[in-house]
């Protein structure tokens, strides 16, 4: 398994692992979440897909639109950020 080492650089740890993580190919991934699922007790599960679950998230879907719609300030991220934070946020 080839191991990414990221640029020394002032980014957050989670941004390190994530950019070292694009870093590996697809079996190297896998290899990755099956090597951690030997040392932890943490399982990592793909999401059930069945009708009844994907019919309550559709529901909430549906609320969410309804509640964005009702929304007064309707400004883009970028806009939101500049107000709140004064600058560019990216």
């Amino acid at each position: 398994m080839t191991t990414a080492y990221p640029v020394p650089t002032r980014k957050s740890n989670y941004r390190k692992v994530f950019e070292a993580a694009l870093r590996l190919s697809a079996s190297e991934q896998r290899q990755l979440r099956e090597e951690l699922a030997r040392l932890t007790e943490v399982r990592l599960v793909p999401p059930t897909a069945s009708r009844q679950e994907a019919q309550a998230a559709q529901k909430l879907v549906a609320e969410v639109r309804a509640e964005l719609a009702r929304a007064e300030n309707v400004a883009t991220l970028d806009e939101t950020m500049r107000q709140l934070r004064g600058r560019a946020w990216s």
